[in-house]
């Protein structure tokens, strides 16, 4: 079987590849945060974004960036862009970097392709780029639990009332991965 050459990370559900101007112009990417279903428990829909502000994040933020890597989330089989994984700002002196996560295609949102895109990039942030720590946080308490149970992560704190989302103040549940710790509960997501 003939390697695709836009695969950076490649797994048994999804595969990651760079984001191209391709994937801006001819994906519902830029409407994934318009939509408020897709966007209830994220720091997104306060604002109305459009293509060509997808297109200069895209142009300024991820394009040729070192500090940033944000991969496109496909299925392995091929189709449209499903969502992306990414890691950022990435700093190279402290080991350190951010992961975010979104699965915003409707019809695909399955568990499979969310835990296998974070693997995938926590392997590369450990393995690849030498990061210590990988750390994020979450709004839903289950989602940052579930990120401790999957990967290793611990809940290194909360802080109080820090969002303002769906008509009120929520917690904000901080969530830390040492390289050591990194584990990958495979059981939870094989068929």
């Amino acid at each position: 079987m003939k390697r695709d050459k836009d695969v950076f990370l490649q797994g048994k559900y999804v595969a990651l590849k760079a984001l191209n101007e391709s994937d801006v112009e001819n994906s519902d990417w830029y409407d994934w945060f318009n939509d408020e279903e897709t966007t209830k428990y994220m720091q997104k829909h306060y604002y109305p974004n459009t293509k060509a502000e997808q297109m200069d994040y895209w142009k300024n933020h991820i394009k040729g960036s070192r500090d940033r890597l944000q991969l496109g989330i496909y299925d392995t089989n091929g189709g449209p862009l499903l969502g992306c994984v990414g890691l950022y700002p990435i700093d190279y002196i402290n080991r350190k970097a951010e992961i975010s996560t979104i699965i915003a295609e409707k019809s695909t949102r399955n568990v499979k392709y969310f835990f296998e895109s974070n693997k995938l990039i926590l392997q590369h942030a450990f393995y690849s780029l030498n990061l210590y720590r990988v750390y994020g946080g979450s709004i839903v308490k289950e989602f940052a639990e579930a990120m401790c149970k999957f990967y290793g992560f611990e809940i290194e704190g909360v802080m109080r009332s820090e969002v303002y989302k769906n008509g009120k103040y929520h917690d904000t549940y901080l969530i830390g991965l040492m390289e050591s710790e990194f584990k990958f509960r495979k059981e939870f997501v094989d068929e």
